[in-house]
């Protein structure tokens, strides 16, 4: 779960380090000025303000599993769709999406690591889950840079948005299953 947090958080790191490049200004794709940009930012907030009263019912309905891969799918898409698009509506819908799933994700992660850590060591548990989905934020945000400086704007949602949906590749692990199993064996 850390590593799908932190390849997680890199791509998104990676894509909202250049985002406002590609968004505010007379002369950049999407044209914004900088109060606009703040409500399109916002979509994300008020997506995950929504996630919070459907997040059971969702995990209920869908399991952990897939609740998690609608979330890797769906933050991906918020992730490259600026490639797509430059309609802010566009965009700012797949953000509210994204806030939204990213939610149901934490619902289901957090939950779960603290239900399968024993209590004496859940402190250097998340400490250490904590570094490793976070500590990929800044080599998002410099991988972000320099693969505009290279590639240009458009490029790295690509390739972000790629790097987001190659986390798929852990939920061959992290099915329903095996994370039933991991609660049994704490118990």
């Amino acid at each position: 779960m850390a590593l799908l947090t932190g390849m997680g958080n890199l791509a998104f790191s990676a894509a909202f380090a250049v985002f406002v490049l590609y968004a505010v200004g007379a002369d950049s794709p999407m044209g914004l000025t900088e109060p606009q940009y703040g409500v399109l930012l916002t979509a994300t907030a008020v997506g995950a303000f929504l996630g919070t009263f459907v997040a059971e019912r969702v995990e209920m309905s869908l399991g952990r599993s897939r609740t998690l891969v609608l979330m890797i799918v769906v933050t991906s898409l918020a992730i490259g769709v600026p490639a797509l698009t430059t309609n802010p509506w566009v965009v700012g819908a797949v953000l509210a999406a994204s806030g939204v799933t990213v939610v149901l994700g934490n619902v289901v992660m957090v939950s779960l690591r603290q239900r399968v850590t024993p209590n004496r060591l859940l402190g250097r548990v998340n400490s250490a889950y904590r570094l490793v989905a976070w500590g990929t934020m800044p080599l998002g945000a410099l991988l972000g840079g320099l693969v505009a400086s290279w590639w240009g704007i458009r490029a790295t949602f690509v390739i972000a948005a790629l790097i987001s949906l190659s986390t798929l590749g852990v939920m061959r692990v992290l099915t329903d299953a095996n994370i039933d199993g991991a609660e049994g064996d704490v118990e």
